[in-house]
Formats: structure tokens, sequence, C-alpha cells
């Protein structure tokens, strides 16, 4: 009796004896690895799992990235009903087969088989999270509560966004998509007065005032992200601004005198070439807004909705509202955030910039001098 012969039996399907074989082989010394991985699957077709566990050990033992031998084991654990034990060793061979330039014949059907045993445990675990939170007494449809977040990311439904700055990043300061504008003691009195900066809006569209492109092409400023190719020129997303970047558009704001009065209000940045942004943003019928991210995160945008048709939203992370009268969306702007009018009708909110409320007063100056710096480089050689 011999290795060759034990192989010849196992290729050609006998088990039983190749099983015997191996056995014998092995009580007399070591079998090389190909052997014992033959002795290995053997022995799992005999459902003799706790010897086939045994045997695929010795060889993860010396070669842990094995993708026949991790198959193997995850086979065996399925069979002895511990699924959850199955499940890693089944991520495990998809990971190994995924490294592989050239995955072996015999070993591709296993792969569909290994991906839906994974999904199969997936929604296992689901259930019994599941199960537990609602035992608990806890709302498992999620929301846009802390709690009903977490729900949603531990469930999958949700992805986890961060902060994302395309120039200034201040640490530490806390991930919250949107902020409950009732936090902020100067919302009411600027919600109570929406009609008036209605009026004003009104007149401005009665006049035929123009909303100039959001968008528009920066002759000094030679590099564009993708959303700004998209949208440069474009007027289906438009503002008309009574501050662009810090800088007063007097124009404007001689025709808005009690939009500005009434947004004294709200605690605004005045930061050169940054804030305050005060603008009517108009999204016409069926437009949208890529995914993008803003400057910085020591700010905060807000939104007062005044010609809002129903349907139209914003996405900021991963939360999804609509703009509704008598409310106001306040948001974390460095949050990768998109808008769309999916309506016959324009939309119009008045936007506006705030200072985050976690920011002392040296942390805003810092901010301050920082973008003030940067302005005063720009203008260096000008």
């Amino acid at each position: 009796m011999d290795i060759d012969t034990a192989l010849t039996a196992f290729r050609a399907g006998n088990f039983r004896d190749a099983f015997t074989q191996l056995s014998d082989l092995r009580e007399a010394g070591p079998l090389p690895d190909h052997a014992l991985l033959a002795f290995a699957q053997a022995a799992g077709a005999l459902e003799k799992y706790e010897v086939c566990l045994e045997a695929v050990d010795h060889l993860l033992e010396k070669n842990p990235t094995s993708a026949e031998a991790t198959l193997i084991k995850a086979d065996a654990f399925k069979a002895l009903g511990k699924p959850r034990f199955a499940a890693g060793f089944y991520r495990a061979f998809l990971s190994l087969a995924q490294m592989m330039n050239d995955v072996p014949a015999h070993l591709q059907p296993a792969i569909a088989r290994a991906q839906q045993e994974c999904q199969n445990a997936a929604a296992d675990y689901q259930q019994f999270l599941h199960e537990n939170v609602a035992g608990a007494g806890f709302n498992v449809n999620g929301g846009p509560t802390r709690l009903g977040q977490a729900i949603d990311i531990m469930f999958g439904r949700k992805t986890i966004y961060a902060q994302s700055p395309s120039k200034f990043y201040f640490p530490e300061l806390p991930q919250i998509q949107y902020y409950d504008y009732r936090q902020f003691d100067w919302t009411a009195e600027i919600i109570e007065q929406a009609e008036t900066i209605k009026d004003e809006l009104a007149a401005l569209i009665a006049s035929q005032a123009d909303f100039d492109p959001y968008v528009q092409h920066n002759i000094n400023a030679p590099k564009m992200s993708q959303m700004g190719r998209q949208l440069m020129g474009r007027t289906d997303w438009s503002a008309y601004h009574l501050y662009k970047d810090g800088a007063e558009q007097p124009d404007h704001m001689a025709r808005c005198p009690r939009t500005l009065e009434i947004l004294k209000a709200a605690p605004i940045p005045k930061i050169r070439t940054v804030s305050p942004s005060i603008l009517y943003s108009q999204l016409t019928a069926g437009s949208h807004i890529p995914p993008h991210s803003g400057v910085c995160n020591t700010r905060l945008i807000c939104h007062l909705p005044l010609i809002v048709p129903q349907g139209c939203w914003l996405r900021v992370g991963n939360q999804t509202r609509e703009w509704r009268d008598g409310e106001m969306l306040i948001f974390d702007d460095s949050i990768e955030h998109e808008a769309k009018n999916p309506t016959g009708e324009t939309r119009i909110i008045l936007l506006f910039d705030i200072w985050r409320p976690e920011l002392n007063e040296d942390e805003r100056r810092l901010v301050e001098t920082v973008f003030n710096a940067v302005d005063a480089y720009n203008d260096v050689g000008t």
C-alpha cells in the first residue's frame, strides 16, 4: 500500500478505500500536503467531520492561505451545524479566491456556493439582531434619530459618511449630518418671518431679476471638480446672491433689506472670500445637483423653504429629507450631499451659512485668521 494507490482510489471516488488507506499511512508517518488534503476531503465525504477538521487544521497551520483547505473547513463546519463558524471560512475562501490570478477549475463552482452561504449567514445574523433589538423595545425600522441611524447602519441599510471638506478641516467636530433646527434659539424668529422674505423674493421674480448660474468659471482657478464641469454656466441651478463668498452684492442687497435685517438673528460668520454666503437658491423643474462636499467643516448651511413643491429632496450623507414650509434644514455641507427637484415646478430656498455651535471664540478666530491669510497670500502679485 502506498500514497499513489490511495490517491488513485480517491480520484476514482472510492472515498472509503482512500480514507482507510491514507489513515493507515498517516499512522506510519506524516502525509505530504496533497495527500493530507485528499484525506480531509475523503473524511468529509464520509461525514467524519471531526477527523476532517483535525486534518485540515494541520494544513492551515502550514499554509493559512490555502483556498482549498479553507473551503473544506467551511463545508465541515456547515455539516456540523455550525453556520456562524462556516460563514467566516466561506468569506475567507472568497477573499483568497479573489486574490488568485487564475482560480482552478475545480474550485470555480464553489465560489457561487460560498457567496450564497455568506448571504444566508448575513440574513440569519440580521434576523437575530432584528429579534433582539425589537425584543428590547426599540423600533427596528430605524429613522433620522441617532438611535434610528445606528440601527439602519447596523442592518446595512445606510452607509457611514464622514466630513470631507475640500479646503479646511477642523478636527474633533461631531459628525452630524442634519441638525435639529429647534435646538437653535434664533431659528423660530426667522421662520416666523418667512412670509416677509417670500414677499421680497416675489418682487424679484415679478421684476424678472436675473438668477445667475450657481457654478461659474473663474479664469484664475484652472482646476475644477467634475461636478463643477458638469454644472458650469447652467441655469437649472442658479442663485440670486446678497452676499457671495463674503462679498457684498450692493444692488441685490438694496432690493432685499428686510431679509437681511431678519438674518441678523443668525450667527453668520464674516470671513473674507468665504462668508457670508446669503442667496436665493433656485432649482428648476427636473434639475439635479450631483453629490459634492463643501470647502470647510467649521460652518453649517441653512435652508429656509420659500417655494417648495412637494417631492423635492436633499440628501446629506445617508439621510434624505424634503423641504417643508415652516421648517428649516440645517446641515453640515462638508459631508457629501446632493439635491434634486423631480417635480415640474421651480424650487427656491433662502440659503445662508452659520458658525458651527461647537466652536468657541478662539477657534472661530483661528478659522478667520487662516482664511484671511489664504486670501492675503492669493492677493500677492495680483
